[in-house]
């Protein structure tokens, strides 16, 4: 999905590449251990006091190929938004999220009595979360991303990782993956109130640089051009400044 030259090297000290690492070791530790002692739980947690659980479950990847992918979508997606978020933003994002995630699943089990005997893979949320992110940060920035070898909009990219989760729900039921639901809402909500934060302090400095993109949209929708706040037809002969 990137380009090698924009892939971040590997590195111990990349809290992405630590966190793809447990992603890898502990689903298979797991596995070896053949339990579900490491798993998210609801009932567990609550019936048995397991405190644990919210924690080393939040790594748990269930299957091979989430092992994988989601490990190299840690990896590479990951470390991208680590790189351009420095290590305290993206950790607060990346786990914070799904953290918060498996509260209120907690709350919705307490409340409802809901999935009493399910237990979670924690990894898949921190998956969607990154991809959602990542996505959603190339479309305020204004970037197109390259999928697989074909350019793609921030907002679909990150469409694609709430379909991925909206699938799993079709296909597995949505209780199974209420975490990832919940973890995949906060993302929207996190990036979208962010950047109207941002958006609003741009506007109170005058620099509007940040959002060129959405300018240069409304003169290809026009046939305007923008120049010193003013607008101005095609056909005139006035130059940018």
């Amino acid at each position: 999905m990137l380009h090698r030259s924009f892939m971040p090297r590997f590195s111990f000290h990349h809290s992405a590449h630590q966190i793809a690492i447990g992603v890898i070791v502990l689903s298979v530790l797991h596995q070896l251990l053949g339990g579900s002692v490491f798993l998210f739980a609801p009932s567990a947690i609550v019936d048995h006091l397991q405190i644990w659980r919210p924690f080393t479950g939040l790594v748990i990847a269930s299957t091979p190929m989430e092992i994988i992918f989601g490990a190299l979508i840690i990896y590479s997606i990951g470390g991208s938004l680590e790189s351009g978020w420095g290590r305290r933003r993206f950790l607060k994002i990346a786990l914070g999220i799904p953290f918060i995630a498996e509260c209120l699943t907690l709350l919705a089990y307490v409340t409802f009595s809901s999935g009493s005997n399910l237990g979670y893979g924690g990894a898949s949320m921190i998956i969607s979360t990154i991809w959602i992110a990542y996505g959603l940060r190339a479309a305020f920035s204004g970037h197109l991303l390259n999928f697989w070898g074909s350019p793609l909009k921030g907002e679909t990219f990150a469409l694609i990782g709430l379909g991925f989760v909206v699938l799993a729900g079709v296909f597995s039921g949505f209780m199974a993956v209420l975490p990832d639901l919940f973890a995949a809402g906060l993302t929207y909500l996190y990036m979208y109130k962010r950047d109207a934060l941002n958006l609003s302090e741009i506007i109170r400095r005058g620099e509007l640089t940040y959002y060129n993109w959405k300018l240069r949209r409304l003169k290809r929708k026009s046939g305007l051009r923008v120049v010193k706040g003013t607008r101005e037809d095609e056909d005139s002969s006035t130059r940018y400044h």
